[in-house]
């Protein structure tokens, strides 16, 4: 099935303006009122990188170490997250939804 010209440009105007929002896609997608499935739908359909992206976010490999200091490593490409006991549970979440939004 082919979509129409009018309705392609409509979502990518919703991708262009996802990216720079600096939201995460769900709130991209509340704050628009939008599926996130669709959304997810027409990012795959307009650029087909995006699809290896989604699959590629699955499960990560763990390494487990012995160390003397309490606390979670946490390592996300170059990025390294250090939690230690009595850390800010928020924070961590808003870092960790801005890193998934990136």
């Amino acid at each position: 099935m082919r979509s129409n010209p009018e309705t392609r440009e409509r979502w990518q105007q919703y991708i262009e303006g996802f990216k720079s929002s600096g939201l995460t896609r769900k709130a991209y997608c509340e704050k628009n009122q939008i599926n996130v499935s669709t959304f997810d739908y027409w990012r795959e359909k307009l650029d087909p990188s995006e699809k290896r992206k989604h699959r590629d976010a699955g499960w990560i490999p763990l390494r487990i170490a012995d160390v003397s200091e309490p606390g979670i490593d946490i390592r996300i490409g170059k990025i390294n997250i250090l939690v230690k006991p009595g850390f800010d549970r928020s924070l961590l979440i808003e870092l960790l939804q801005t890193i998934a939004s990136c």
